[in-house]
């Protein structure tokens, strides 16, 4: 595995290159909505991620292509009003080049804009982040992951 790997915060946050090809992310943008883990096109993500977290793929765990152009506020993946205390660790990668889409970054409290077209962020569910709100097709795969301790 040739990827470039930034790895920030006490290893709470893993920035990957190159994990899935433009053909996969076309393949991926061509469906939103949840896909089951078994799916062919997760495995090199699924690869990257365990590679740096302890992650479980338990009853509470799921994977999801999503299009929102309305963005997520500032947050955290345990959930700020409690709907995923299970929640450990999230990735996501980006599916869409820059010139599908305006708007959009990815931020964390102390870094950002973020744009991962074919690259993962991965980090510790804890860490607070939002995604502009934007015009155009910007999908993304997102994983949130149960943890080896509970």
């Amino acid at each position: 595995m040739d990827n470039g790997v930034t790895i920030s915060h006490g290893g709470k946050r893993v920035f990957i290159e190159d994990v899935i090809t433009e053909d996969v992310a076309k393949s991926l943008r061509s469906k939103t909505g949840r896909l089951k883990w078994d799916d062919w096109r997760l495995e090199e993500p699924l690869t990257w991620v365990r590679s740096f977290f302890p992650i479980k793929i338990g009853e509470s765990a799921y994977v999801v292509v999503e299009r929102r152009n309305a963005g997520h506020k500032w947050h955290v993946d345990t959930g700020d009003t409690g709907h995923m205390p299970w929640c450990r660790y999230t990735a996501g990668v980006g599916l869409s080049s820059a010139d599908m889409f305006s708007g959009g970054g990815f931020y964390f409290r102390d870094s950002g804009p973020l744009y991962h077209y074919r690259d993962m962020i991965a980090y510790t569910a804890d860490q607070e982040h939002m995604v502009e709100s934007h015009t155009g097709e910007r999908f993304v795969l997102l994983m949130f992951f149960e943890g080896e301790d509970g």
